[in-house]
């Protein structure tokens, strides 16, 4: 009979329920309140709890929720609603993207990219992928610093030595940007707990 050592490197942070329990720390209550987590399954919803406890929002209703177990899935669901309201972030209906989110839409690319940017992505790469979503809406394209951030990356190209010190520059263009940069153009229909 062979043993097999426990190596806690190769711990799994999968949830018994089979979501990535690192996936669910880049959920905001924000996020959740335009339907981020319609797809998740009912029973991932306490853990997602947990993990919004964890990073220091509270309510009573959001301890209700982390107190929950995967097998109160439905419950979970429907107290979801209740959660995000008491956090501030009542639940909306989006009928259009492009007039109902900020940044029209394509905020959750701008925000992945300076997300992830030094862990996923290198300065360079998150700035291209800024400048692909700006360039894909004229009206954004100031709100994201593009002429500043093309002439950097343009630098960049031409002048190796600097890279450092321009990989600095780009981090803090990127870092400036921000949600309200670019508000929606109208509000999005509140949901009830029907819609839910």
């Amino acid at each position: 009979m062979t043993r097999v050592k426990w190596d806690p490197e190769q711990v799994s942070l999968r949830d018994p329920c089979g979501m990535d329990v690192s996936d669910l720390d880049a959920i905001s209550p924000e996020d959740a309140s335009r339907g981020a987590i319609r797809d998740l399954h009912d029973a991932d919803l306490p853990m997602l709890g947990a993990v919004w406890l964890a990073t220091g929002y509270d309510s009573e209703s959001l301890r209700e929720l982390a107190a929950m177990t995967k097998h109160d899935g439905p419950q979970a669901r429907r107290l979801t609603l209740k959660v995000l309201s008491s956090l501030g972030y009542p639940p909306v209906r989006i009928n259009n993207p492009g007039t109902e989110l900020a940044w029209r839409g394509y905020w959750p690319k701008i925000r992945w990219a300076q997300r992830e940017m030094d862990i996923l992505l290198t300065p360079y790469a998150a700035v291209q992928t800024i400048l692909a979503v700006a360039s894909d809406e004229p009206d954004l394209w100031g709100p994201a610093h593009g002429d500043e951030l093309v002439q950097v990356l343009l630098t960049w190209d031409q002048d190796p030595d600097r890279r450092h010190d321009l990989d600095a520059q780009l981090r803090s263009l990127v870092a400036r940007l921000e949600e309200a940069a670019v508000p929606p153009i109208e509000a999005p229909t509140p949901l009830t707990e029907s819609d839910f």
